[in-house]
């Protein structure tokens, strides 16, 4: 129970430290005020003249009913002091209530504008993170949502894009710079996360797999239980992608690189061909280099 109490006073004290959210409750808390003091002062006139009133009770509620409303004629005051407030209260009421509903739009607007510019903190766990975007990102979602276990999975992008890559409602996203820095890195909720999945720049024609590692290297550092598959351009950069920390490694050329999306799964028939791959580059890599 304390630590329920101290949650909910730790989140009043952050929308607080926020100029919009502090207005709303300054505004919410003037209504109140202006509801109560009116309520009371229509009960001191109106308390043997309007058969409506005959208790503080009566009062507050035919006020809060007219205040939020087009108001109820059945509790029209019936001495001109008591109209006065009444009418004082119905001005102020609308206005409070405009900027009210000035103030959630505005906070709906820039929650929606965050939501698609991927600066929104999210609250995920045991979710899958693709880091980077390129043409593999669609299969890889549209293989997850094929297989049953993956159905409903949550699937976090990091991507350095404007908006949200597609259009999935299991899907979300969170704009970063690659490779991945900062507060991005808590917004995707990276630590929490179950598997990670490290794609390809290919706009980069020399750097791309030394991005790739540091990627792997900082999703390792994060996420140390997690499972990372990083996608390969150039064969011959496999032992560093695997020393920063990847778990399986998918040469773009293996079998189309369409690999990545078994793996992201956990298919073990998937997992032992990548093995094979790996072994037989390692092979070839060896003979190359024997004299």
């Amino acid at each position: 129970m304390q630590t329920s109490r101290s949650t909910w006073v730790q989140m009043f004290i952050r929308l607080m430290a926020v100029a919009r959210y502090r207005f709303i409750v300054e505004l919410t808390g003037v209504f109140v005020v202006v509801w109560l003091a009116c309520a009371g002062l229509i009960y001191v006139f109106e308390v043997g003249h309007s058969p409506r009133i005959h208790t503080f009770s009566d009062a507050t509620y035919g006020l809060l009913v007219t205040m939020t409303t087009s108001g109820d004629s059945a509790v029209a005051p019936q001495t001109d002091a008591g109209r006065m407030v009444m009418g004082l209260a119905v001005i102020v009421s609308k206005l409070l209530t405009a900027l009210l509903c000035a103030l959630a739009a505005a906070v709906l607007i820039e929650r929606k504008v965050r939501e698609d510019m991927g600066l929104t903190m999210h609250r995920l766990h045991h979710h899958i993170v693709i880091i980077g975007w390129n043409l593999k990102g669609p299969h890889i979602v549209q293989t997850l949502r094929a297989d049953a276990q993956y159905a409903h999975a949550p699937v976090l992008v990091m991507a350095d894009l404007e908006h949200k890559p597609i259009d999935d409602p299991l899907l979300t996203f969170t704009r970063s710079p690659y490779p991945i820095r900062g507060e991005a890195i808590d917004r995707a909720c990276l630590p929490q996360a179950d598997t990670v999945v490290v794609l390809a720049n290919y706009g980069e024609k020399q750097n791309a797999d030394a991005l790739t590692a540091v990627n792997c290297l900082v999703a390792r550092q994060h996420a140390p239980q997690a499972r990372i598959i990083a996608e390969l351009l150039d064969p011959g950069q496999r032992p560093y992608l695997e020393a920063a920390g990847a778990n399986l490694v998918i040469g773009i050329g293996e079998i189309g690189g369409f690999l990545l999306a078994e793996a992201t799964i956990g298919n073990e028939q998937a997992r032992q061909l990548l093995s094979y791959l790996a072994a037989s580059n390692h092979k070839q890599s060896r003979s190359i280099q024997a004299p």
